[in-house]
């Protein structure tokens, strides 16, 4: 196998791995929201959802609207500040 051709193949495994990694995170954060009290639930999952899928202009609002849903409960908040796809998120804004 010549140099570029192992270069190529790890490239392309680097890059599944990754894809692999990301929608584990995205069914980690869909899980955690699927756990929360019914009365939690819409809000938290419309902001996870802009989280995962939206656009890098909605991710300001998307943390916002999180941090005030679960405001009043530090344990979630906590468990969801924790999750990757929040922990990127915030990375981003602070970029």
């Amino acid at each position: 196998m010549a140099v570029g051709e192992f270069f190529q193949a790890w490239r392309r495994r680097q890059a599944e791995q990754q894809a692999a990694e990301w929608t584990e995170e995205q069914e980690e954060a869909r899980r955690a929201v699927q756990e929360l009290p019914d009365v939690l639930r819409d809000r938290v999952r419309q902001s996870i959802e802009t989280l995962l899928e939206g656009r890098d202009e909605e991710v300001s609002g998307a943390l916002e609207d999180l941090d005030e849903a679960l405001q009043p409960h530090p344990e979630l908040r906590e468990r969801f500040f924790s999750l990757r796809v929040v922990d990127d998120a915030v990375e981003f804004l602070d970029s």
